[in-house]
């Protein structure tokens, strides 16, 4: 999730593990800590675009990097705190302990809530590179940050002498909030098969993505073995997804992609959910791959997410042409409806 969820995140984690006996420096450390992980976006820095989908979410994000790094800024920390004390006296043992468990589980909270989105995180590097996602939050979510950040505020000024019980209680709701989450994409998904098999489609691979800002509103993807289908659903006011379907592409083409590196890495990054489709520009032939996981509308062919190759009559690769986001018509119009699509959708409006 963006940066400032994660810092934010990572205090209260902190507060609530650390601060009977760290005070309010649990907190500010705990911040910095649950944002550190994203440090890997410097990685690809002289890099490409598959640098970059390569590398984030990489072995900071890893289950494994918390436990080696934890120790090494706590004891940084604990001498930090020795070296300024009055008198040169040295903190009590006891609180070198704490500062490693409070970074420690600071900097766990970053990769864990970064699962419960679909951009994917590779959990267990560096002894496998799987991505693990679990659909349930936006990259963005005013809500959920604000929530955390009111329940900081209450600790910090309101509450000081209950800090660490308003920090627990902050940490519990944001995890019945996200679970909450989870729960509209699994519904979500559950309402897209059902009204799939209502118009006779019973073989079909779906899966539900959160989109921006809320977590009410989810983009489904539906694919069967020659289809590919795009809709929406808001689990406020539910309404018949109105699909948007494309053939799935078979050519040689395909394969030939794969075999190249960009194809390697950006098929792994989508997690299986590819798509492929060719454009004819005059007399070129291109070969477009995009991330089903991810866009602004409902045509299959356009993602945020994407690559494009140019292709000889035979399918073989001529190169690669282009790769990042697209620039899709009415972004910011589209992006300014999202929440009437969510909270007042028109097929609900006109039912009344």
């Amino acid at each position: 999730m963006d940066p400032f969820s994660q810092a934010a995140l990572g205090a209260v984690v902190a507060q609530t593990a650390g601060h009977a006996r760290l005070g309010y420096r649990a907190a500010a450390v705990g911040a910095l800590a649950g944002a550190l992980p994203d440090i890997d976006v410097l990685f690809s820095i002289g890099g490409d675009y598959f640098d970059q989908l390569e590398l984030h979410r990489g072995i900071t994000h890893s289950l494994f990097f918390a436990p080696v790094v934890g120790p090494l800024l706590g004891l940084a920390v604990w001498h930090w705190e020795r070296h300024r004390a009055v008198g040169g006296s040295a903190p009590e043992s006891g609180r070198l302990a704490c500062w490693i468990t409070v970074i420690t589980l600071a900097l766990w909270s970053h990769p864990l809530l970064d699962l419960l989105t679909p951009y994917g995180t590779q959990l267990l590097l560096p002894f496998s590179n799987e991505r693990f996602a679990i659909n349930a939050m936006p990259i963005i979510d005013p809500v959920y940050t604000l929530g955390l950040c009111t329940g900081l505020l209450l600790a910090g000024r309101y509450l000081k002498q209950w800090a660490q019980g308003v920090a627990l209680a902050t940490l519990l709701i944001s995890c019945g909030y996200l679970t909450y989450a989870w729960r509209l994409n699994v519904a979500a998904e559950a309402e897209a098969v059902r009204q799939l098999a209502a118009q006779g489609t019973t073989q079909a691979r779906v899966e539900a993505f959160p989109t921006l800002l809320q977590i009410h509103y989810r983009r489904v993807v539906a694919r069967t073995a020659d289809t590919d289908r795009v809709g929406y659903l808001s689990l406020w006011q539910p309404c018949d997804i109105a699909w948007q379907s494309a053939p799935r592409l078979q050519t040689p083409g395909v394969d030939n992609f794969l075999e190249t590196r960009e194809g390697r890495i950006f098929n792994w990054f989508t997690m299986g959910w590819i798509r492929y489709h060719l454009e004819h520009l005059g007399d070129e032939i291109r070969l477009r791959a995009t991330d089903l996981r991810y866009g602004f509308d409902e045509n299959p062919n356009r993602s945020i997410f994407n690559a494009s190759v140019r292709l000889g009559d035979d399918g073989r690769l001529l190169g690669l042409v282009a790769a990042g986001q697209d620039l899709i018509d009415g972004r910011a119009e589209r992006l300014a409806a999202l929440f009437q699509d969510t909270y007042a959708p028109l097929c609900r409006l006109t039912l009344r």
